[in-house]
């Protein structure tokens, strides 16, 4: 069955004409801040899987597998993958929404509803770890107080901040398009 013969590209045809799927019931502020956090999301997200998948790699020949570093960096790797697939699925939805082409849509749609699963599993094995791993990783961080240094990565965050102002202004120039 090709996507223009779909169920979804039949629902999208004949839903009364929006400029965003029926669930925003034609609210367009609604529509950009879902437009906007989904966005910003999906891009912070890669940019963090990426760097923590390196941090692993990098670290590959040295970090026993039980190791808290290892269980912490598991920890994150997977509730990031789960986050950005999520957030990347539902951008693709909300970016693809076009009633004038509803094939594009069913084909964002199914994306969807393969990558949404995908997510929640690698939720729930992060949600395991946190579980498994908790009573070790607290033992550890427990045995000598070490003071956290947040205000050196500062600049780590200003580009997290730039995405996301790129996000929104994009988010923003697509909804007044629309």
């Amino acid at each position: 069955m090709s996507a223009a013969n779909s169920i979804a590209a039949q629902a999208v045809i004949n839903s009364p004409p929006s400029f965003a799927p029926a669930s925003f019931n034609n609210d367009p502020s609604l529509f950009l801040f879902n437009l906007f956090l989904m966005t910003g999301a999906f891009f912070i997200g890669v940019m963090m899987v990426g760097r923590q998948g390196s941090r692993i790699w990098q670290q590959r020949l040295f970090d026993h597998p039980l190791d808290p570093v290892s269980v912490y960096r598991a920890i994150t790797l997977f509730a990031g993958i789960g986050l950005t697939l999520r957030c990347g699925a539902e951008a693709l939805h909300l970016w693809s929404w076009d009633q004038k082409t509803p094939d594009i849509v069913a084909r964002a749609l199914m994306a969807k509803r393969w990558l949404d699963p995908i997510a929640v599993m690698c939720g729930m094995v992060w949600m395991s770890l946190v579980v498994l791993g908790e009573p070790g990783l607290e033992h550890q961080l427990r045995k000598a107080p070490m003071p956290v240094d947040m205000w050196s990565r500062w600049p780590v965050m200003l580009r997290a901040l730039v995405v996301l102002a790129l996000s929104f202004a994009a988010a923003l120039i697509a909804v007044c398009l629309r």
